[in-house]
């Protein structure tokens, strides 16, 4: 099955992929909303900052050019502003899943630190609360040790199912703002 994936990446040189987007025109590649904006300001189109993301989901760790068509050929200026443009908007991708990954490893410390001092309360309860009846003691210790063990396993639920998803999140946007952007004309030839 990924040979099959991998057939439909055209290859570029040296064993890498490309990873080709046509468009009509390099302001296709950005966000319409502010006209007003420079190019340098923009922010990448949605649907092609997704394209790339599944692009390089899908040909995993082989290396790989973003390759851009157009039909005109585009300045040196151009060319380096849309490679500046894709490194930082994905280095920004790759900065709110680190930020993402900081509060999640503080949420599941917080949840573990609470979780161990309510077990620690539950023990120390155990057995030295005689001023309650037996009944209260009970149900105060149950719940103390029933509230800690669910801490304690929502901090390592945290771990368990988020970490993997933002390091590789944050391994992909890595990747794609280093990749090198090239370009390729294609000049349709009109018939008489």
């Amino acid at each position: 099955m990924k040979q099959d994936v991998l057939s439909r990446y055209e290859s570029h040189s040296s064993r890498r992929l490309a990873i080709d987007v046509s468009v009509g025109k390099i302001e296709e590649l950005y966000e319409d909303f502010d006209s007003a904006a420079s190019y340098v300001k923009k922010d990448l189109d949605q649907d092609f900052a997704e394209y790339l993301i599944e692009s390089v989901r899908e040909i995993r760790s082989n290396d790989f050019v973003i390759r851009i068509n157009l039909p005109v050929q585009v300045t040196e200026k151009h060319r380096e502003r849309l490679q500046r443009s894709i490194k930082n908007y994905f280095r920004y991708l790759e900065f709110l899943e680190q930020r993402k990954l900081r509060k999640m490893l503080w949420r599941s410390f917080l949840l573990f630190c609470l979780g161990m001092f309510l077990l620690v309360i539950s023990m120390t309860l155990k057995g030295n609360a005689g001023h309650l009846s037996g009944v209260m003691e009970e149900l105060i210790i149950e719940g103390l040790t029933v509230a800690a063990w669910v801490s304690l396993w929502s901090a390592f639920a945290n771990l368990i199912f988020e970490l993997a998803g933002i390091i590789g999140n944050i391994r992909l946007f890595r990747r794609i703002a280093d990749r090198e952007v090239v370009f390729k004309t294609n000049i349709l030839s009109k018939s008489s």
